[in-house]
């Protein structure tokens, strides 16, 4: 049955509201920082914290950034923000001074939310220094028992414990409820060209994400999620967090990626789904302990998405996690997570296409003059439905250019659509590489060196060539102790039969590929590193 798409009118809070009410002791979440958490027990907490906002002055249309880890509090933040009508902005806890304040250089945001200290990294610092910088800061809440907060910081503990028993009237809180299609999350891309955009996101956008997905899988509240990648991003938001609460399921928070303690996680809690990166998924499949756990029979479903999924790394998942269903995801911040493979597709259609839209979502790939191309052809790949941002943040004529006026969002990725529908991502229309005319996917490229018994992982980018225009090169991260020249890597490429134009002509060795939080290798870095070895 087709998910009933039109407005519901009902926020997240409502829903937690409804389930705190009609099953009070049923778990919410497991928080390996503090401890396990039933819907009455997070929904008290969103009522003191509302109530704490409506008393420092914050509601409708004020913005908040929320710089936390996968914590409870993270969820209790946004859910209480969503109540008295103000805007979320999710924001990795691996973003700095730099980041954070061009975020609320933006948005103007009266208020951010930042851990004591996570990682080793001062957040109090950080905070103080921008709040210094941007004169709308008005408030820095902070998560954490440990070093004292000074007067300007709000202690996130005391707020949601001086309420009592929440003596006020409940429905003074109504009056500041959103419409459905109002504002509610600001989600910035995770900038893999280098140029942040703040995607305007709604309660029934973020609604369609999850229901597009339950419906395809018959996901429901007995779920357990594994809430691993940074919630911060709109992965572990969207498929994590909002997820949960959609389906008034449970959710198991991890705070810094582990892969033992991951695994360990997903089997002791009895995990059922998850959605992550493609190297969790290549954490997972190549760590020993997976064996230690039976190979995860409670792990029903992992969605991989942010970067391709080598065929290789599906093969070996397969064998790996023989319980478990991997489907590629495809997505981005502005529309959610749109493709995805059903349980029946065809084993070649798992491993070599991103997969089929979800319901209620319409894409099509068109030439660069905007005409719609056949089944077969690469062009820009286009979307349309419910789960679309409504542009971007204070940026009219960028949203102009990328948000169609007849709903179609310009996603700004190559791709071509088969003749059953499936899609394949085959790159950025920017990272493309044209060498003498020829336009050369780094997809293409990549699969083919990920199979290299030496290669662990590996980006492919452009660089410049007075004759030819662009030249491929590849950035390889090698498996410990090995080495790699470039002949190697040539012959590699001839004896998979690729054509000569396609084989790399640099091969540049590094420890590690730049990524985004959503696991995106920024290859806008990776031209900087080459531009700066020229």
């Amino acid at each position: 049955m087709c998910p009933d798409w039109r407005p519901q009118g009902r926020l997240i809070s409502e829903q937690l509201f409804e389930v705190a009410h009609r099953d009070p002791g049923r778990e919410l979440a497991v928080d390996p920082t503090s401890g396990r958490f039933s819907y009455s027990d997070v929904a008290s907490q969103v009522e003191h914290l509302a109530f704490g906002f409506r008393e420092l002055g914050l509601g409708p249309d004020d913005i908040v950034l929320l710089q936390l880890p996968n914590w409870l509090a993270f969820m209790v933040f946004h859910i209480a923000l969503t109540t008295v009508g103000a805007i979320s902005v999710n924001v990795p806890p691996g973003y700095r001074e730099k980041e954070v304040g061009n975020i609320l250089q933006v948005t103007k945001a009266k208020g951010l939310a930042v851990p004591e200290s996570f990682q080793g990294y001062n957040y109090l610092a950080l905070a103080g220094t921008l709040r210094s910088e941007h004169p709308n800061l008005r408030h820095v809440f902070v998560v954490g028992k440990g070093a004292p907060v000074s007067a300007e910081m709000i202690s996130y503990q005391e707020l949601i414990s001086q309420h009592g028993e929440i003596p006020r009237n409940r429905g003074e809180l109504a009056a500041f409820k959103p419409k459905p299609n109002a504002l509610t999350v600001l989600s910035f891309t995770s900038g893999t060209t280098g140029a942040q955009k703040g995607a305007m996101l709604s309660s029934e956008n973020l609604r369609a994400w999850n229901l597009g997905l339950a419906e395809r899988y018959g996901l429901n509240r007995d779920e357990r999620i594994f809430a691993c990648s940074p919630i911060g991003h709109a992965v572990g938001f969207g498929h994590g967090l909002r997820m949960t609460l959609t389906l008034g399921a449970s959710i198991v928070f991890l705070d810094r990626w582990d892969p033992a303690r991951a695994i360990a996680l997903i089997a002791e809690e009895r995990c059922t789904f998850m959605a992550g990166a493609t190297p969790f998924l290549m954490d997972l499949v190549n760590h020993p302990a997976i064996a230690d756990y039976g190979n995860l029979p409670s792990l029903r479903l992992f969605l991989c998405g942010g970067a391709s999924i080598p065929e290789q790394l599906m093969q070996d998942a397969r064998e790996a996690l023989p319980h478990t269903f991997v489907s590629p995801l495809w997505g981005m911040t502005e529309c959610g997570g749109v493709t995805t493979c059903p349980f029946a597709a065809p084993t070649e259609k798992l491993h070599t296409t991103d997969g089929l839209a979800c319901a209620g979502m319409e894409l099509k790939v068109v030439d660069p003059g905007g005409q719609k191309l056949p089944p077969g052809r690469d062009g820009e790949l286009l979307v349309r439905g419910p789960m679309v941002a409504a542009g971007y943040y204070h940026l009219p004529e960028v949203t102009a250019e990328s948000f169609l006026a007849d709903g179609f969002f310009h996603t700004g990725d190559q791709a071509r659509i088969d003749q059953d529908g499936y899609i394949k991502i085959t790159g950025r229309i920017k990272d493309l590489i044209i060498r003498g005319g020829v336009n050369i996917s780094p997809v293409e490229i990549e699969n083919v060196l990920f199979s290299h018994p030496r290669i662990a992982n590996v980006a492919v980018v452009g660089m410049p060539d007075r004759r030819l225009g662009e030249r491929v090169c590849a950035f390889v991260v090698l498996t410990r102790g090995e080495s790699l020249e470039l002949d190697e890597v040539q012959r590699w490429m001839a004896q998979a039969g690729v054509t000569k134009t396609k084989w790399p002509q640099r091969v540049e060795v590094v420890t590690e590929l730049p990524i985004t939080p959503s696991g995106k290798v920024k290859k806008f870095r990776l031209r900087e590193m080459l531009a700066g070895a020229e």
